[in-house]
């Protein structure tokens, strides 16, 4: 074992390996070796990771590298886990949507697409890559994010050379084939440092398929997940019950919560974390609801919490204070949150209007969260059978059946011009470098007698004839308007989305701007079921008749960008999340993911406009994306430039007649705290941020507490 290795394991508190880390070391990660490490979940792969990175760099001190994640929540706490090198000498830093954290240091942890768009404007931060590990690497197959990777991956083992890739999943079934393509070589093992036990529960059996045996769930409340909960939880346990959609998760916490004398949970911790989330953001009917809950020892985590709401749930978990915790799936994709019993309610999902079971890859990443390392002697997960299927149905397909192999996701239309665009953005390309480019991918492995060259020949043609692309003598080069779709990272696909609906716009009014903005392909969307289609149609015609001229006919897509214009207007017009909530469905999460999603869209677009003719529209563009970042009408946009002056406080300065900077230079803090809502905090935030450093520094003498600043900062 290398002397730095030692290091880390010291700072680490280590005095033994995992068989996995150990295998690891065994195969060359300290010596530069290529590594795909396919381990189940908590078995010490970011450790791997780490140990690679830190020997890379020793061996080169001016080296770099890179740590890569599918999502900005698993950034976060990789980035938190990593730092522990910065006391080796290596500087880390992070990059994740707009913001980056030390951008010149040596370790950066980033997502997939940060990377893939820096090397687009970058293309030199490759120079002195020493060492990339690649996290969740069965995001190949993801129909997204896979596309991002996997172009990523084939640009960088295509021109790069030195370079110590390490690739760590939980689940890749055909990891020799992905280990193969990197250039690696694959570690496998199934050991855990907590044993799994998998059963399927019907009626009131479980049935344990490895053992070929039957036990009986006691029936306590009549709820088969809640009595599966409670036999653990009479002993400590917790447990967390996965099931497909929000509202039965809403429904089955509140549920559960029915039961909470019976529930065995730290009730300080509860009470502290319901008095955090009442102290949240967004909707008051909804911080009333989970702070109710977790009173009782349960909790419900979804995407349309906001990020603060999903962090206090998740600690209050870790410390005990909730004994049940009802997520979808996307608590497993992201954060580690471990429980000794996770119970699988349902896995059959509606997508696409039809009902399907989730792949068994789903299923695993689910059941993989079942023990808790240092807590638990053994994991327990529990599949609830459908009343259509019987218990050795369940088990054959979920427990015993093989994993879906990861497949590329390249081929189709989009992922190429995807490829593509990134690659033409580092430089112009032959077509003989385009193939060479396209015979680096995972693709062209899993299919090399597929078409895939001449897809190539007509993403390119499309992209040419959508202006974004060039050919000349041979050589294929970005426009001025792909260089730049390019660099905004959009899809370029938006370029003749928004040449189309520009062209028929009679009027550029907010509805008109917001409705081209719902959609582009890279803004999310809120779904709307057949039954809102016909509200969405009165909804336009009464209060958004010039939206009229953008819609061609009425389907499923334009439904659902009605519904997200519906969303960012109610946003940019000031109303309450509560108000949203109740319009549209959406929950704080959901409100800022598309909001903060569809500014930038719309700041991509004001750069787009004028090189399509559109110089006006892009003005227009620039300004709804101001709006859209804060939430505000035109008039607020200098207030809420301030720190700490949100739109709630905007609006007061306003109405208490601070309409502009100048009014704000102007006035003094007795003043200002005369306005509802502005404790010494925030009237400290404004006198700074107009350079009245020394009255501010006076008012942190203010006579008032920090109970009643707290109540006053509202």
């Amino acid at each position: 074992m290398k002397e730095i290795t030692r290091r880390l394991l010291s700072l680490l508190g280590y005095e033994s390996l995992y068989p996995p880390q150990e295998e690891a070391i065994k195969r060359g990660v300290e010596d530069g070796a290529n590594l795909l490490v396919a381990t189940p979940t908590a078995s010490g792969k970011t450790l791997i990771g780490a140990i690679a990175i830190a020997n890379a760099l020793e061996r080169d001190p001016r080296g770099r590298a890179f740590y890569l994640v599918p999502l900005r929540s698993v950034a976060m706490e990789k980035y938190s886990e990593l730092r522990v090198l910065e006391k080796l000498g290596i500087s880390v830093g992070l990059a994740i949507g707009d913001v980056v954290t030390n951008p010149g240091a040596r370790l950066l942890v980033s997502t997939y697409e940060k990377l893939d768009s820096m090397l687009r404007s970058r293309p030199g931060s490759l120079e002195g890559l020493r060492a990339l590990v690649v996290d969740e690497v069965h995001y190949l197959g993801d129909e997204k994010r896979g596309i991002v990777l996997e172009s990523l991956l084939a640009s960088i083992l295509s021109s790069t050379s030195g370079l110590q890739i390490v690739a760590l999943s939980a689940t890749v079934p055909n990891a020799g084939e992905i280990a193969e393509w990197l250039g690696a070589e694959a570690v496998v093992m199934d050991w855990r440092p907590v044993p799994l036990r998998e059963a399927v529960l019907k009626g009131y059996e479980l049935y344990y398929p490895r053992e070929d045996r039957w036990e009986e769930l006691e029936r306590v409340t009549g709820k088969q997940y809640l009595d599966a909960a409670l036999a653990v939880n009479r002993s400590g346990g917790q447990a967390l019950v996965f099931s497909m959609s929000r509202r039965r998760v809403v429904q089955l916490a509140s549920s559960s919560a029915r039961h909470h004398r019976r529930l065995n949970y730290d009730k300080r911790v509860a009470l502290e974390a319901a008095s955090e989330i009442m102290d949240t953001g967004g909707p008051l009917p909804l911080r009333e609801e989970l702070a109710g809950l977790l009173k009782r020892g349960v909790a419900y985590h979804h995407a349309g919490l906001s990020s603060e709401q999903r962090r206090i749930i998740e600690d209050a978990f870790r410390r005990g204070g909730v004994a049940v915790l009802h997520a979808t799936p996307t608590l497993a994709a992201g954060v580690n949150l471990p429980a000794r019993l996770v119970v699988v309610e349902e896995y059959y999902r509606f997508e696409d209007g039809m009902r399907r079971p989730i792949p068994v890859f789903e299923y695993k990443q689910l059941s993989g969260r079942a023990g808790r390392p240092g807590y638990d002697d053994e994991g327990l997960s529990v599949i609830v059978a459908a009343r259509s299927d019987s218990p050795e149905e369940v088990a054959s397909y979920y427990i015993l059946g093989p994993v879906e192999e990861v497949r590329s996701r390249l081929g189709s239309p989009r992922g190429l011009r995807h490829a593509l665009l990134s690659l033409l953005a580092r430089g112009a390309a032959s077509i003989e470098a385009v193939e060479s480019f396209l015979a680096a991918t995972l693709h062209s492995r899993q299919d090399p007698f597929g078409s895939l060259a001449s897809k190539a020949r007509r993403a390119l043609s499309t992209l040419s004839r959508w202006g974004l692309v060039e050919e000349r003598s041979g050589l294929y080069s970005l426009t001025m308007l792909g260089a730049e779709t390019a660099r905004l990272y959009l899809d370029p696909e938006s370029v003749p989305i928004l040449e189309r609906l520009a062209s028929r716009a009679r009027t550029i009014s907010d509805a008109v701007l917001l409705y081209i903005v719902a959609s582009m392909p890279d803004t999310p969307r809120l779904r709307a079921s057949r039954r809102e289609q016909e509200k969405l149609v009165d909804l336009v015609i009464e209060e958004y008749p010039d939206v009229l001229d953008l819609v061609e006919a009425f389907g499923p897509d334009e439904a659902s960008a009605v519904k997200t214009m519906r969303l960012l207007h109610l946003w940019i017009t000031e109303e309450t999340e509560d108000r949203i909530l109740e319009e549209t469905g959406a929950g704080p999460g959901d409100v800022r993911s598309i909001t903060e999603t569809a500014s930038w869209v719309s700041s991509a677009l004001s750069r787009i406009a004028p090189h399509i003719g559109a110089a006006e529209l892009g003005e227009s563009f620039r300004l709804v994306s101001q709006r859209l970042k804060y939430g505000v009408k035109p008039e607020l946009l200098p207030l809420v430039s301030i720190p700490g002056v949100g739109r709630v406080r905007a609006r007061r300065l306003y109405e208490a007649g601070y309409r502009t900077l100048h009014d704000l230079a102007l006035a003094s803090p007795e003043e200002l705290l005369r306005v509802k809502g502005l404790g010494p905090s925030t009237v400290r935030s404004i006198l700074e941020a107009l350079g009245r450093a020394e009255e501010a520094g006076k008012l942190k003498g203010s006579g008032r507490g920090r109970g009643l600043e707290a109540f006053l900062d509202i």
